[in-house]
């Protein structure tokens, strides 16, 4: 009986996990596309508009979200390095922005600039997997500007 009530546990808890992980995911995916798309009054939104998105898109798995964490080179991104990695229960959203700053255009064109946002997640099990797990959601998204 200890040993079915163990495997239940374990089952839950990577159902959690795979939910928490697609909620990453799709909030990297939605903030890329977003920052990469043009508005109808500048080129590219900017990287508090793009942080209300992905705020909102993650509003079911956490309300303490760390945004954003700019970085100046194409990822790999290194926790400790380049963003501090999140504590249990909390979200840390890294953007590279290309060749542009702050992931807005300009009135000369920067067709086609590679915009990254990643999504981090500081996921906290039962203990029954190890502890604290880091989950991650990315996404690359070419700027229409």
């Amino acid at each position: 009986m200890p040993i079915l009530v163990l495997l239940v546990a374990g089952v839950l808890e990577l159902g959690r996990g795979y939910a928490f992980a697609m909620a990453t995911s799709d909030a990297a995916r939605d903030g890329a596309r977003y920052v990469a798309g043009k508005t109808s009054t500048t080129n590219g939104p900017g990287l508090a508009n793009m942080c209300s998105l992905v705020t909102a898109d993650l509003a079911a798995v956490t309300t303490n979200i760390t945004c954003p964490t700019q970085v100046n080179h194409a990822p790999p991104f290194v926790a400790g390095v380049d963003y501090t990695a999140p504590v249990a229960g909390q979200a840390v959203v890294v953007v590279y922005c290309g060749t542009s700053v702050n992931c807005t255009g300009s009135v000369t064109s920067l067709y086609e600039s590679e915009v990254d946002v990643y999504v981090y997640y500081g996921f906290s099990d039962l203990n029954l997997l190890g502890g604290g797990i880091t989950i991650s959601g990315s996404s690359r998204a070419t700027t229409s500007w």
